[in-house]
C-alpha cells in the first residue's frame, strides 16, 4: 500500500531539523574527459530514526559543461540492470543520443560506454535513463545538466530547482510493486505521493535579500504535470528547454511544467525578506511548500532594471523556409479513449489483445515503435507535424535531437521546445529543421504512456 502525503509529512516532521540549508550539490566542470558512475544510493527523507530509502542515482549531483567545448563522458554502470543515458535536449550526433535498441546497445552491469559530443547550445538540460525508463526513472536515474554560456550571465546566484514525485509504500520505501500497473498506464501515468526538490524534502535555498537569482526549474517526474508558484517576487522567464527567449517575459501566476520541461527564470529577492519564504507546488488541490528560500541580510543593490536576454543559441530560421513535408500525427487510446485496434509489432490487434501486451496508446494507429519511420527527411528540410490529441489525457510530447516551434496558444509565442504539453482534444502544429542524420524518437514523456505505446521515430539522411 502506498504512503499518503499526510502520513509522510507526519513521519518527516521529526527529521526536518537535520536537513541542510542550501542545496548541497557537488558540481563538476567537464574538461576533455570525466567519469559518471551509475550506482545505488540512499536518501533520508524520513529522518535518521527511519530506514533510508533505496534509490538509483549517480556519483555526481549536477553536470556543468561548456558551450562549444568537446567532452567525453565515461558512463560506468554499477547497477544490477542494463541501462543507457539520453542527453535530453542536446542537439548532438545520433549515435550519442542514448536510446537503447535504437542508437546504441544497452550498457550492461559492470560495463561502460563513452559518450562523446560538443554541446552547441547553452542552457538547462538533463540526462536520464532511456532503458526500461518507466522503472529506472521512478528509481531516480537522472542528473540535471547545465551548459554554461560562453560569457557569464550577470546574476548574483545560480540555483537549480529539480522537481520530482516519488511513490513510497507504507514501509517508507519506493513502491516497486506498483511499477507496471496497467490502470495507471492507461490513465494519467504514475503519480507519486512525495515531492522532493533537488532530491531533498523541503530544502532551504540560501539567498541574500535584494539579490538577483537565476533559477533553473526542471520537472523530472515520471508523469505528473507540476506547477510552481513564487509568491511576492518579481520574476521573468529567460529560457524554455534551454533556448533563450528573444525578450524576457514577466512570470504571471504559476509556472506549469510537463514532465521533462525546463524553464530558466530571473528572480529578484525582495530587500525586505528575511528567514524562510516558501516556494509552492500547486498542481493539486493542496498548496504545498516544496522548498524554502532561506534569506539572509545583504547590502546588495535594489531597484534593478528588468533583465536583459540571454545570448542566442545557433537556431535555424524557420520562417525563411517552406516546409518540405507536412504530416499529421493522431494520438489515440488510453482510458475512455475509444481505441478499438492498432498495429503492434506489425500485427493488427484488438484492444483486449493489445492490453495483454501492455499496450493501450497509439500514434497513427500504431502502438509502440513501428517498423517504418513516421517520416524520412534530409538534413536541412523543414518539417511540419500537426499533432492531434484524440485522448482524454494530457501528454508531454518530446522530440529527440531537435528543438521545434509550435502554434500552441498555451505558450509564449516564438518559444523553442524539445517537450510540449498538450491537453485533451488539443491540436498543435510543430515545426523543426531536420538536423543530424540518424533515427530519432518522438514520444510522450509521461513515461508510462511511452511504455504503453505512445512512441514513434523518424529518420534524417544526408
Amino acid at each position: 500500500m502506498p504512503l499518503n502525503r499526510r502520513e509522510f509529512l507526519r513521519l518527516a516532521a521529526t527529521g526536518l531539523c537535520a536537513l541542510p540549508l542550501g542545496i548541497q550539490a557537488r558540481i563538476v566542470y567537464a574538461g576533455d574527459r570525466i567519469e559518471l558512475v551509475l550506482q545505488a544510493e540512499q536518501s533520508n527523507w524520513l529522518g535518521d530514526q527511519y530506514h533510508p530509502i533505496d534509490l538509483w542515482g549517480m556519483d555526481q549531483k549536477v553536470l556543468r559543461l561548456k558551450q562549444n567545448q568537446a567532452v567525453e563522458i565515461v558512463v560506468k554502470n554499477e547497477l544490477p540492470e542494463a541501462t543507457s543515458l539520453h542527453w535530453h535536449g542536446l542537439r548532438i550526433e545520433n549515435a550519442m543520443d542514448g536510446v537503447s535498441g535504437l542508437t546504441q546497445r544497452a550498457i550492461n552491469p559492470g560495463e561502460e560506454f563513452v559518450y562523446r559530443f560538443t554541446p552547441q547550445d547553452a542552457g538547462t538540460f538533463w540526462a536520464h535513463t532511456h532503458h526500461n525508463t518507466y522503472q529506472q526513472l521512478a528509481r531516480g536515474l537522472y542528473i540535471p545538466m547545465i551548459v554554461e554560456e560562453s560569457s557569464p550571465v550577470s546574476v548574483d546566484q545560480d540555483h537549480l530547482l529539480v522537481l520530482d514525485d516519488w511513490r513510497l509504500n507504507k514501509g517508507g520505501q519506493l513502491d516497486l510493486e506498483s511499477l507496471g500497473n496497467m490502470h495507471e498506464w492507461s490513465h494519467g501515468g504514475r503519480m507519486g505521493n512525495v515531492l522532493t526538490i533537488n532530491r531533498q524534502f523541503q530544502p532551504r535555498i540560501q539567498v541574500s535579500a535584494g539579490t538577483r537569482v537565476r533559477l533553473r526549474i526542471l520537472n523530472a517526474a515520471n508523469s505528473r504535470v507540476m506547477a510552481v508558484e513564487l509568491p511576492e517576487t518579481s520574476a521573468w522567464i529567460l529560457a524554455k528547454d534551454g533556448q533563450p527567449l528573444k525578450v524576457p517575459v514577466v512570470l504571471q501566476g504559476s509556472l506549469i511544467l510537463a514532465p521533462a520541461e525546463r524553464y530558466d527564470l530571473i528572480v529578484d529577492i525582495p530587500a525586505e525578506w528575511k528567514g524562510e519564504v516558501p516556494i509552492y507546488e500547486v498542481s493539486t488541490e493542496q498548496r504545498f511548500a516544496g522548498a524554502y528560500w532561506y534569506v539572509s541580510a545583504s547590502n546588495a543593490l535594489i531597484g534593478r532594471s528588468p533583465p536583459t536576454r540571454l545570448p542566442s543559441n545557433p537556431m535555424p530560421q524557420l520562417s525563411k523556409k517552406k516546409p518540405s513535408q507536412s504530416i499529421q500525427l493522431k494520438m489515440e487510446g488510453g482510458a475512455m479513449g475509444g481505441l478499438r485496434k492498432a498495429v503492434y509489432q506489425t500485427q493488427s490487434m484488438e484492444v483486449r489483445e493489445l492490453i495483454q501486451h501492455k499496450q493501450i496508446w497509439a500514434l497513427n494507429g500504431v502502438a509502440n515503435l513501428p517498423d517504418k519511420p513516421l517520416l524520412s527527411a534530409k538534413t536541412g528540410d523543414l518539417i511540419e507535424i500537426e499533432i492531434i490529441n484524440n485522448t482524454r489525457w494530457p501528454h508531454g510530447m518530446h522530440l529527440h535531437g531537435h528543438h521545434f516551434q509550435a502554434d500552441s496558444a498555451r505558450y509564449i509565442e516564438g518559444l523553442w521546445h524539445d517537450t510540449l504539453l498538450m491537453e485533451q482534444g488539443e491540436k498543435t502544429v510543430i515545426s523543426f529543421q531536420a538536423e543530424e542524420p540518424g533515427k530519432w524518437l518522438l514520444h510522450c514523456h509521461m513515461i508510462e504512456h511511452q511504455a504503453a505505446g505512445m512512441v514513434t521515430w523518424f529518420e534524417v539522411t544526408t
